[in-house]
C-alpha cells in the first residue's frame, strides 16, 4: 500500500501516547475504505500483523496486516528506514499505528476528523532486531552523505534515534 503521508496523534485512545498515523492511497483498494467505514458502526475488529525487513532492499521495513473482522482484507505497508524510520520507531514504541484511507495530496491537517482506525501492534520479535537495523541503516546513510568514519556515523545515528524518541515519546494527560 502506498503511504501518501504521515503524522502523529496523541490522545485518550492511546493513553496519551503519540501514535503515528499513515494515510494510505486506497484508490485501488475500496475494501480498505469499507473496512474503516465499518469500524465506525461496529465493535472493534480483529487484525493480525507482522513486522519484517525486505530481503531485496535493506532500507525497507514492512508491516503486514491481515484484517479478519469486520471484513477480511490483507494490506502490506512498506517504509523506507532512511525517509520513514521515525514512523516505524514510533509505532514500535507506542505499540500502535493509525491507518487512514486517502488519496495522493491528502493531509491530516486538511481533515483531522476523517475516519481512521487505531491498530494495536504490541511488541514482537522484530522489536528486538529494530535497534540494530535502524542504527546500521542510518549510519550508512549518514556516512555516505558526510564522509565520516563508521564509528562516528553509528554515534550520530544513535543520537538521532534518541532525539526522535524524545519527541515521539511525549505523552498528553488523559
Amino acid at each position: 500500500m502506498p503511504v501518501v503521508t504521515d503524522g502523529s496523534i496523541a490522545g485518550p485512545a492511546a493513553d496519551g501516547r503519540m501514535v503515528p498515523l499513515v494515510i494510505i492511497d486506497t484508490t485501488s483498494r475500496p475494501d480498505l475504505d469499507e473496512l474503516v467505514r465499518l469500524h465506525r458502526h461496529l465493535p472493534p475488529g480483529d487484525v493480525t500483523y507482522r513486522w519484517g525487513q525486505a530481503e531485496r532492499d535493506k532500507d525497507l521495513v514492512s508491516l503486514s496486516l491481515w484484517f479478519v473482522r469486520p471484513i477480511e482484507a490483507p494490506a502490506v505497508l512498506m517504509f523506507s528506514i532512511e525517509r520513514e524510520g521515525i514512523i516505524v520507531d514510533n509505532a514500535l514504541n507506542s505499540r500502535a499505528i493509525y491507518l487512514q484511507p486517502g488519496r495522493p495530496g491528502d493531509r491530516l491537517k486538511h481533515d483531522p476528523h476523517r475516519p481512521k482506525i487505531l491498530i494495536e501492534v504490541p511488541d514482537d520479535d522484530f522489536r528486538e532486531r529494530w535497534e540494530d537495523v535502524v542504527v546500521r541503516r542510518l549510519a550508512k546513510v549518514i556516512r555516505r552523505s558526510a564522509r565520516i568514519t563508521r564509528e562516528e556515523a553509528r554515534l550520530l545515528a544513535g543520537q538521532w534515534l534518541a532525539q526522535s524518541r524524545e519527541i515521539t515519546g511525549l505523552r498528553l494527560p488523559t
